[in-house]
């Protein structure tokens, strides 16, 4: 087992001119990348979490709150690589526990149940490292 590639790093990585992540619920955001990639001179990568509420097992209507907490946890943040600067683009007011997020999603159903807290224990601990990593990045630490 292993923890999820971190995709928009490893394009950022490539010395792309442009490089970002993004989520619906975040419309403005997403779609002011999308511009952004079209207009870039040369190649740029958007990396967009799409929730699925059939195959995520959550009620539809919840695929704003379910991609809010995505960001809410720290487990997709949003940010962008502009010709290699690096800028957040919506830090949480209060850093929400990575539970939050599973717990919208039947997908994860297994990873909540008392034998498996350690496990989410290291995801929580990954989540945290990556978001510290990226606040230096962004000059945010």
């Amino acid at each position: 087992m292993q923890f999820r590639k971190p995709l928009t790093e490893i394009m950022a990585a490539h010395d792309m001119p442009y490089v970002a992540q993004a989520l619906p619920w975040r419309w403005r955001d997403l779609m002011e990348k999308a511009r952004k990639g079209v207009a870039a001179h040369g190649p740029a990568f958007l990396n967009v979490l799409a929730p699925c509420p059939r195959g995520w097992r959550y009620p539809t209507e919840q695929t704003i709150e379910v991609s809010r907490l995505a960001t809410d946890t720290c487990w997709w943040p949003l940010f962008e690589v502009e010709h290699g600067e690096w800028k957040l683009n919506y830090k949480p007011r209060e850093k929400r526990p990575i539970t939050d997020w599973l717990e919208t999603q039947g997908r994860f159903r297994h990873l909540l149940r008392p034998e498996n807290k350690p496990l989410v224990e290291k995801i929580q601990a990954d989540v945290d490292r990556r978001w510290e990593q990226l606040l230096k990045r962004c000059g945010e630490a």
